[in-house]
């Protein structure tokens, strides 16, 4: 399929603006990705141009304060997959703040990959070995599906009430 990325410079950075914001049609999305993948120029045209909409964009995440407990939440739909800005900015928010006492709300989060579940696990580790904890609220079925085959619901506590999930960090003591 010829989309005529080469002739037509505005035309390539909007298709690149849609792809990016997940509004093609699976059909554009193969193409282009095929495309990127042979294509230096536009594969850089495409980064430039994530890094840009990243850069001007709302925050990914917001984080608030209940008690000492920390509660994420992704301001839109999010996939926690190996190359996506939600996933570091999840990695950031929670080891460059150093919170311990964490709830990620998963509600928006549609799909995780196993980088997303290694990121959970490396962030829970950071937070019981800082003597907190980190739990998981309203993740939606496909995330628990994927939780649950993995056993790592067994590790991470999973909440469907934010009360509940914020008053079950009382039991932890406050690192010294």
């Amino acid at each position: 399929m010829d989309l005529g990325l080469h002739r037509d410079v505005v035309f390539r950075e909007q298709l690149a603006t849609k792809y990016l914001y997940r509004r093609l049609s699976a059909d554009l999305v193969d193409a282009l990705e095929s495309h990127y993948l042979e294509c230096n120029e536009c594969y850089e045209e495409v980064r430039g141009t994530e890094l840009l909409i990243r850069g001007l964009a709302a925050p990914v995440i917001e984080r608030r304060q209940e008690n000492d407990v920390t509660v994420i939440r992704f301001t839109e739909s999010s996939q926690l997959l190996a190359a996506s800005l939600e996933l570091a900015e999840l990695t950031k928010a929670i080891r460059v703040e150093k919170d311990t006492k964490v709830l990620i709300d998963l509600s928006k989060v549609s799909r995780i990959d196993s980088t997303g579940l290694g990121v959970l696990m490396n962030c829970y580790c950071h937070a019981v070995k800082n003597s907190g904890a980190l739990k998981l609220l309203h993740p939606d079925a496909s995330v628990k599906q994927v939780l649950n085959v993995t056993k790592i619901d067994s590790v991470l506590q999973t909440f469907e009430d934010e009360t509940a999930a914020i008053r079950s960090f009382d039991r932890l003591q406050a690192p010294s």
